[in-house]
C-alpha cells in the first residue's frame, strides 16, 4: 500500500490514467468510461455519472450517466437550492452518504430504479481557474458501506484529471502524481523497486494463466488438464497453443530486461536532461526555479524569444524526455538531484 491506497486501487488508477492519456482529445465519453471502470474495480458500484454545472441558469448536465448495467440518455434538469449540487457548490467539498444517512442525496434525482441507493460518494469537479464547482463526479451503490475513504481519494484523483482534459489549455494544471505514482517523488532507488515487484508479480499472474489456457487448448477434446470432457467441446488447436505458451514466455523475458536494467549500477546518476539542447536546458531551468513556472509569456521574456518558440521548445523537450505535461518536470528535476 502506498500513500493510503492499496495495490489494487493503484493498478485501477493507472489503468484508467493509461487510457485517458491514450485517448482522443475530443472523447470525453471514454475518458468518462475509463473513471467509472476504476472505481468499480476498487468498491461495489451501481451507478455512476457525471455532471457538469451551470451555476447561472441553475441547470446540471449529465453527459454521462450509467446505472443498472446500461447507459442511460444524457440530459439536462434544473437544480433546487436545498439538494446536493446546491450543496456541493457552496461547500466544494465530497459529499459521503454516512454524514447524513442519505439525506441530501435523496433530496435530488434518483438513479437506477426506484429504491434509494445504500451508499453514495460525490466528490465535485473544481476548476482551474478560481476552484469552483464545474461539475460532480457521483458514485452510487446497493451495497452499505461500499466506499470507503480509499474511493474517495481515487474518485478526488480521477475528478482531477477529468477536470486536466475539459480544460487541457489550462496553465495551473495540478495533477497530484505522487498519489498513483509514488516513485516519482522516490530520491533513491526503492521506489523504483516496489514498482519492479508489482510488475514482476503481474507478468507471473499473467504467464500463469497464459500456460494455463494452453494447457486446456493441448486436449483432443478441448478441456482442460485433469476435467471432465465437455459436450461438443471442439478439437485441439496446436497453433492457438503455441501462440498462448509464447506469450507467456514473453512475460518472463519481460521481467528479464526490468530486472537487468535495475540491477548492479554506477552509484552516479544519469541525468535525463542530457538529451536537451542548451536552450531547452534553459527552459527547463526557468520553469523549475524557485518560484515557480513564469509560464510561457515569462520565459520568452527571459530568454529573449517569442512565445510561439517556448511552445516549440516545450513540445520538443517534453517529447524528448517521454513526459505529457509541464507539471511533470519539478518531479523529474527533483529526482536526479538538480535544484
Amino acid at each position: 500500500m502506498s500513500g493510503g491506497l492499496s495495490d489494487p486501487a493503484l493498478r485501477a488508477l493507472r489503468h484508467a490514467d493509461q487510457v485517458i492519456r491514450e485517448t482522443d482529445r475530443n472523447d470525453v465519453f471514454r475518458v468518462y468510461d475509463a473513471c467509472r471502470a476504476a472505481v468499480g474495480a476498487i468498491a461495489p458500484l451501481d451507478d455512476f455519472y457525471i455532471a457538469l454545472v451551470t451555476p447561472a441558469d441553475r441547470r446540471v448536465s449529465y453527459p454521462y450517466l450509467f446505472t443498472n448495467d446500461s447507459f442511460e440518455e444524457a440530459g439536462s434538469v434544473t437544480y433546487g437550492p436545498n439538494g446536493l449540487t446546491a450543496w456541493m457548490l457552496a461547500s466544494r467539498r465530497p459529499y459521503r452518504f454516512s454524514d447524513d444517512d442519505g439525506a441530501l442525496l435523496n433530496r435530488g434525482n434518483l438513479f437506477g430504479d426506484a429504491d434509494p441507493s445504500s451508499d453514495a460518494l460525490v466528490v465535485p469537479l473544481l476548476g482551474l481557474e478560481d476552484g469552483e464547482v464545474m461539475g460532480l463526479m457521483g458514485a452510487l451503490s446497493d451495497t452499505p458501506n461500499a466506499f470507503a475513504d480509499e474511493t474517495m481519494r481515487a474518485m478526488e484523483w480521477l475528478a482531477g484529471l477529468v477536470v486536466d482534459r475539459l480544460q487541457s489549455g489550462h496553465p495551473n494544471r495540478r495533477l497530484n502524481l505522487r498519489l498513483v505514482y509514488p516513485e516519482l517523488e522516490d530520491d533513491g532507488r526503492s521506489g523504483r523497486l516496489t514498482a519492479l515487484n508489482a510488475a514482476s508479480r503481474e507478468l507471473t499472474e499473467l504467464a500463469a494463466a497464459l500456460t494455463e489456457l494452453a494447457r486446456g487448448t493441448g486436449r483432443a477434446d478441448g478441456s482442460r488438464a485433469g476435467s471432465a470432457a465437455r459436450p461438443g467441446a471442439g478439437s485441439a488447436d496446436p497453433e492457438l497453443r503455441a501462440r498462448l505458451l509464447a506469450l507467456s514466455r514473453r512475460c518472463f523475458e519481460i521481467q528479464a530486461s526490468l530486472v537487468t536494467r535495475l540491477g548492479p549500477q554506477d552509484d552516479v546518476p544519469t541525468d535525463p536532461l542530457a538529451v536537451l539542447s542548451p536552450r531547452e536546458r534553459s527552459v527547463v531551468d526557468l520553469l523549475t526555479g524557485p518560484d515557480g513556472d513564469p509560464g510561457n509569456a515569462g520565459i520568452a521574456a527571459a530568454l529573449g524569444i517569442s512565445p510561439a518558440t517556448v511552445k516549440t521548445h516545450m513540445s520538443s523537450l517534453l517529447e524528448k524526455l517521454g513526459l505529457e505535461h509541464r507539471s511533470e518536470l519539478r518531479w523529474l528535476v527533483r529526482s536526479v538531484g538538480r535544484r
